[in-house]
């Protein structure tokens, strides 16, 4: 990877108003009288928990270590190669990431109350080989994808349902919904609009209005064409306080709170959205435009279009009924209909 051009860090916020900035220095923090502020108590040193003994709860930090060192502290205290709880809640989350379920599925709850683990045995071999490649993820998600249980295909076997109806034993792949910021990015690269710039400041697919206070985020203002928000989904400047409507429509999750699991619906917004939202009546149009382009009949386009879309050749039958619709309708409403596909919205 290139090194970025630009470094974007934060600054030492002084204060405003009745609020008055530290200068980057630690507050002293005390215990508290039956949770009361005003009464404060004994000052409490930088540390973690005494109950686990994986490492010294108490930091050796100078009393005027910074706030980034006592955070740094902590991390290393999470991270401890011999805290057990942190590589399997880590390589759950990974497992979970690209089989669609986790081995524990309450992925910020592995205690009393949490589902207990289906396969304990696999998630400490994906714990210790995770700890033991000096956490590198990159090396877990190889570890994980180049498995036999990963390149299973998703097709039911009537035998193995009867006796394992939930796929609790892996004996195939769970079909797993694409996120929202994967549709986007893969309905831009289909209109051959997605800008791979890296790094760099997020774009705003918004438009405010008000700015001087209480700042309105229309996003129904914005411009699907606007070049500056052609960009991946991940450079998404995000608004804590409002969500995007197409996104959340898609189950994007909810940015003001902490989502370790985002919920996987199917509902009639959700198909409204993609056939009429702005963004995605853009994107089918330049995803048309370009396969109208390229000037072959009607069976050709409606081939080449379900092979990007969809990764896999058209039936013939799918040839004559979708050329059909290319020649009655034209290009953009054949993409239309290829973003609306379940195909198109799930991985199989």
């Amino acid at each position: 990877m290139p090194k970025p051009s630009r470094v974007y860090c934060g600054t030492v916020y002084q204060g405003s108003g009745a609020f008055t900035g530290t200068g980057g220095k630690p507050r002293p923090i005390s215990v508290l009288r039956r949770g009361n502020v005003t009464q404060p108590g004994k000052p409490v040193a930088p540390g973690a928990l005494s109950l686990l003994n994986h490492a010294p709860a108490q930091f050796q930090l100078d009393a005027q270590a910074t706030e980034g060192e006592r955070r740094a502290a902590l991390a290393n205290w999470i991270a401890h190669p011999d805290n057990p709880l942190f590589w399997r809640v880590m390589a759950n989350r990974v497992w979970r990431w690209h089989m669609g379920r986790g081995l524990v599925e309450t992925p910020s709850d592995f205690g009393k109350q949490g589902q207990p683990c289906t396969h304990p045995e696999l998630l400490d071999h994906l714990a210790l080989f995770l700890r033991d490649n000096r956490g590198s993820l990159k090396a877990l998600h190889r570890h994980i994808v180049t498995s036999a249980t990963y390149r299973q295909c998703s097709d039911t076997i009537p035998e193995r349902a009867a006796v394992d109806a939930d796929n609790s034993l892996y004996w195939r792949a769970n079909r797993q919904k694409l996120d929202s910021e994967q549709l986007r990015d893969t309905m831009l690269l289909l209109a051959g609009k997605l800008d791979r710039t890296m790094y760099g400041p997020g774009f705003m697919d918004f438009v405010i209005e008000k700015p001087e206070h209480s700042p309105h985020y229309q996003y129904h203002l914005h411009d699907p064409e606007d070049p500056k928000s052609l960009r991946r989904t991940v450079y998404r400047f995000v608004v804590r306080s409002q969500q995007q409507p197409f996104l959340t429509c898609l189950d994007c999750a909810d940015a003001s709170m902490l989502v370790d699991r985002r919920n996987e619906s199917i509902t009639p917004q959700q198909a409204l959205a993609l056939l009429n939202n702005r963004f995605a009546l853009v994107m089918a149009k330049h995803f048309g435009d370009r396969l109208a382009q390229t000037g072959t009949p009607a069976g050709s386009i409606v081939r080449q279009s379900m092979l990007e879309a969809l990764g896999r050749p058209a039936t013939e039958e799918e040839v004559g009924l979708l050329s059909d619709l290319l020649t009655r309708e034209g290009a953009p409403a054949l993409a239309r209909l290829l973003f609306n596909l379940n195909e198109f919205t799930y991985l199989d």
